[in-house]
């Protein structure tokens, strides 16, 4: 079964539009237990302003969504934005919810593949018709699986931490690899959070998720190191951070993985955010 069925079938959820229509000003969004947000953007531009204080500007049409609780907000300074909002019910496992992206946020020019759903929802938001609200919500739904087809196509999300978190044992050395990629894990460490001998754990893991721990440490430490080279952290401070002892080892992990180096990658990144 591939990874998005595997996902879907063990992380029940639904959406419910709350917004459509005209949207200026500011909305905050608190961490509400077991939900996401879905922000549709129809027209008009929108800053998405997180947790932390990174605002993120879209242009529509795009969309935003926040597949974890995730305390946000949206802004529209001084002009008008055309905007749909759903809230996103979650119901699975930790280790799978864990799994999941911050936020995913992108335009239509990036999401072809999206422009028929959007379309339909956009269609059907601008009508009164029988059963209108039930239609927004399952094409919301559909957008969503669309979205985790686009997470894992653009490596956003890994399928190998979907194939992990379905194991129990080896979940929780993935949630502490993800928790804290900085952290001087060793495969003992890591073997002794999951109750398992060193041989045992290294073998199991990579049956389950296709890789070596190291591989797997590695690839979140690089996603770890692209999400604060986002918020303008300087490229020497993300590698200390991210658990590298230099910046040229830092540099020469991350053009393996991302095959750019950090100032190229970021470059290329802002240039198709601002599409």
């Amino acid at each position: 079964m591939d990874a998005v069925s595997t996902l879907l079938l063990r992380l029940g959820f639904s959406a419910e539009i709350f917004f459509q229509g005209g949207f200026c000003g500011s909305n905050h969004f608190p961490v509400q237990p077991m939900r996401g947000h879905l922000h549709l953007l129809r027209a008009g531009t929108l800053t998405l302003i997180q947790e932390d204080g990174t605002e993120l500007p879209l242009h529509g049409p795009a969309v935003a969504w926040y597949p974890r609780p995730h305390a946000h907000g949206l802004g529209t300074g001084a002009g008008q934005a055309e905007l749909l909002c759903a809230s996103v019910h979650l119901a699975g496992d930790d280790a799978m919810v864990d799994a999941l992206p911050a936020c995913l946020h992108a335009s239509l020019a990036q999401l072809p593949a999206l422009a028929g759903t959007l379309a339909l929802l956009f269609d059907e938001a601008g009508t009164a018709d029988l059963g209108h609200e039930l239609v927004l919500n399952r094409l919301c739904e559909v957008l969503i699986v669309q979205l985790l087809r686009h997470a894992l196509d653009r490596k956003l999300m890994s399928a190998t931490a979907l194939a992990g978190s379905s194991d129990a044992a080896l979940g929780k050395a993935m949630h502490a690899m993800q928790a804290r990629p900085g952290g001087k894990w060793t495969v003992e460490k890591l073997a002794a959070l999951c109750g398992m001998s060193r041989s045992r754990f290294a073998r199991q893991f990579h049956v389950v998720v296709g890789c070596p721990p190291a591989q797997y440490l590695n690839q979140q430490r690089i996603a770890r190191a692209q999400a604060l080279l986002r918020q303008g952290r300087l490229v020497q401070d993300v590698a200390i951070e991210v658990g590298y002892s230099s910046q040229p080892a830092f540099t020469r992990a991350f053009r393996a993985g991302a095959r750019l180096s950090p100032r190229d990658w970021l470059a290329r990144d802002n240039g198709e955010r601002q599409r």
